[in-house]
């Protein structure tokens, strides 16, 4: 018999709807089908007069009929078959994930169905073409929304071993039952590599497939964890439901039958946001000393102006330049630290920020106190280097922004 009449097919598009307007996490909205199984009985009863004198009642009740009623035939009765339907949406549509991470991907799975289903889960993650690529390690986990509010509060996920459509499968392939409008939160988790480029996406795309669950509301479930299928053959009446698949389409590649099938597929996508960092050290030489007297030192190391053809002979002023610069599209690289040991051959002078951008380094707001920190030596004795334990500069606390470049300029004296 057909269930699909059109305040269900109306009930279905608001549900729908709602849930690609990312209200699915919300309340969603009860589901009141008449449950599989139910056997629903109806009689009617005939009253008329004839010549003004009431005539006997006729009626099909034949378990508690009026006082003097004719009984004619029997209450009307039929069995309320089994709507297979479900729906998958992608909560997190997209998710920007840094490399070298494990990203989850989170969906939820909703029994549109008037009966209990169970489900098992199947993953298409082919990307093949430019600028994708595919995370690693997938691991599916489930948790039934099993207090029906919406929110994934129920306990902990349980992971679950993903299998092809269509093939049999034990109980470490399906979801525990699902009632009848109660959602199931799933998620998908993945690695991905450290050299995964920025902006670099993932499709992932994941397939529930209805199968029987351990107890159907109504009746035995003489097949736990088989998949559903449509019951084949005439309408029958009464008896045991019989199942109608009657869900639509969604990833329609990932779906070879299409519409009623018992698959539903929805797709997340993973987006790499890298900040690609460029590091490089080079070192100039300022200034050189008076040759007159090459043995006093230069005093203003700190804030002379570079001369052409300096020589590097002891006591003339070098400058090295450490430049960091980020060429990602979009991600900031944050908890920034530059090291650097002045060699045991120089004095060092003075160090300070430069950057030929809008920005250069900026504080981390993640770490405590205003940023960026430029730490160097403070005394004599440390300024005196060793190329070990003294002379350390130190950049901390500090952010370089996506198309930034941030500059250390610090100053020596040659010994």
């Amino acid at each position: 018999m057909s269930i699909l009449g059109a305040r269900g097919i109306l009930s279905r598009f608001g549900l729908a709807t709602a849930l690609c307007l990312g209200l699915a996490s919300a309340a969603h909205a009860a589901n009141n089908l008449t449950e599989a199984g139910v056997s629903v009985s109806n009689t009617f009863e005939l009253s008329y007069s004839v010549s003004g004198t009431a005539q006997p009642v006729i009626t099909n009740d034949n378990v508690s009929p009026p006082v003097g009623a004719v009984v004619q035939g029997a209450p009307t009765v039929f069995t309320v078959d089994r709507k297979v339907d479900l729906i998958v949406t992608a909560t997190n549509s997209t998710l920007t994930s840094a490399p070298n991470t494990n990203a989850t991907l989170t969906f939820e799975v909703l029994n549109e169905g008037n009966d209990t289903s169970a489900y098992s889960f199947s993953i298409d993650d082919l990307d093949s073409g430019a600028s994708t690529f595919d995370a690693t390690s997938l691991v599916v986990r489930y948790l039934v929304d099993a207090n029906d509010n919406g929110t994934a509060d129920d306990g902990a996920y349980t992971t679950i071993t993903q299998t092809p459509i269509g093939t049999a499968a034990g109980s470490a392939f399906i979801t525990a039952d699902v009632p009848k409008g109660v959602l199931v939160f799933v998620q998908v988790q993945g690695s991905i590599d450290a050299s995964v480029a920025d902006t670099f996406t993932d499709d992932v795309t994941l397939v529930a497939e209805a199968r029987d669950p351990a107890a159907f509301l109504n009746e035995a479930s003489a097949t736990p964890a088989a998949v559903t299928t449509a019951t084949g053959g005439a309408n029958v009446l009464t008896g045991s439901a019989q199942n109608v698949l009657a869900d639509s389409t969604g990833v329609a590649a990932a779906e070879a039958a299409g519409d009623a099938d018992g698959l539903y597929a929805a797709t997340g996508i993973i987006q790499v946001e890298a900040a690609s960092l460029a590091a490089s050290k080079t070192v100039t030489v300022v200034k050189e000393p008076d040759i007159a007297d090459p043995f006093v030192a230069l005093t203003d190391c700190a804030t002379a102006t570079a001369v052409a053809g300096a020589k590097a002979v002891p006591g003339s002023c070098v400058e090295y330049v450490i430049q960091v610069q980020n060429n990602g599209a979009t991600a900031t690289a944050t908890n920034l630290v530059i090291d650097d040991i002045l060699p045991a051959e120089v004095n060092f002078i003075a160090a300070s920020l430069a950057t030929t951008t809008t920005t250069g380094f900026a504080d981390d707001t993640g770490v405590a106190g205003a940023g960026p920190v430029l730490s160097v030596p403070s005394t004599p004795a440390d300024s005196n280097c060793d190329g070990a334990t003294t002379c350390v500069i130190q950049l901390s606390d500090a952010v370089l922004a996506a198309g930034e470049v941030g500059q250390i300029l610090i100053r020596a004296e040659v010994k």
